[in-house]
């Protein structure tokens, strides 16, 4: 497992995912800079809205990129020939790149999360640092991707066009507008869990940290499901 993770990331150091890590998190900083902040409330305002900037599209169709990318090579090279000529389990692969693109998820959360952090430290906000606010924020939007990886990666695995996933992705993404203001669909949607469970909890409003309806039947059963898909998939993949 270790070479099968040295080896992703020697055939993507060099791409230009970098670049596409920062931008959301350049985005919900912008935001941050420029609304009004209230007194007290200064830290949950700027993370509600950072959140929602980042959250709410952006992240799920990162995953999607950085699924894309991860299968890249393969795809390009007839690295799948090459990959699966040697004496590795199929499963591993497709495990390896799994943990590849949740590395790449963390690493975003980790700029998007310091961004903010930096923006409230420059505008001076009153009061005392929120550190379990910004944890919870940090490793739900995080948790909340697993599902999203799992699927994006299968998908990226069966089909050869790197738009594949992205497409999938951004036609499953696009309803959270909608289905976010749900209280009835949104704990049980897939995409909607990054939003739901980034921002912190307001009142009169149902969204805010880990539910664990939200946990048990959206992330959990469908990180199951979806995983499983994907490693049946690369099983059965012809080189």
């Amino acid at each position: 497992m270790k070479n099968l993770l040295q080896s992703e990331w020697l055939k993507i150091k060099k791409t230009r995912i970098w670049w596409l890590i920062i931008i959301s998190p350049i985005l919900a900083g912008i935001a941050c800079s420029a609304v009004p902040i209230p007194g007290e409330l200064g830290w949950l305002m700027l993370l509600s809205i950072g959140g929602s900037i980042h959250a709410l599209l952006f992240l799920p169709l990162m995953v999607a990129v950085f699924a894309a990318f991860v299968c890249r090579y393969e795809h390009q090279h007839n690295g799948w020939k090459q990959l699966f000529s040697m004496p590795v389990k199929r499963g591993r692969v497709f495990l390896a790149k799994y943990l590849t693109v949740l590395g790449f998820v963390f690493a975003n959360q980790v700029i998007f999360t310091s961004v903010v952090i930096g923006v409230g430290l420059s505008r001076g906000i009153e009061g005392e640092f929120p550190v379990d606010m910004f944890l919870r924020s940090f490793f739900g939007g995080w948790l909340a991707t697993l599902p999203l990886a799992a699927l994006t990666l299968w998908v990226a695995v069966v089909w050869s066009s790197f738009a594949a996933a992205v497409t999938v992705n951004v036609i499953l993404t696009m309803p959270n507008l909608l289905i976010v203001n749900s209280e009835t669909i949104a704990p049980l949607y897939p995409w909607a869990q990054p939003f739901l469970m980034m921002l912190p909890p307001v009142e009169d409003s149902f969204a805010g940290f880990i539910q664990l309806e939200s946990l048990l039947v959206a992330i959990l059963g469908g990180l199951v499901v979806f995983f499983i898909g994907g490693l049946v998939s690369i099983q059965r993949k012809a080189v």
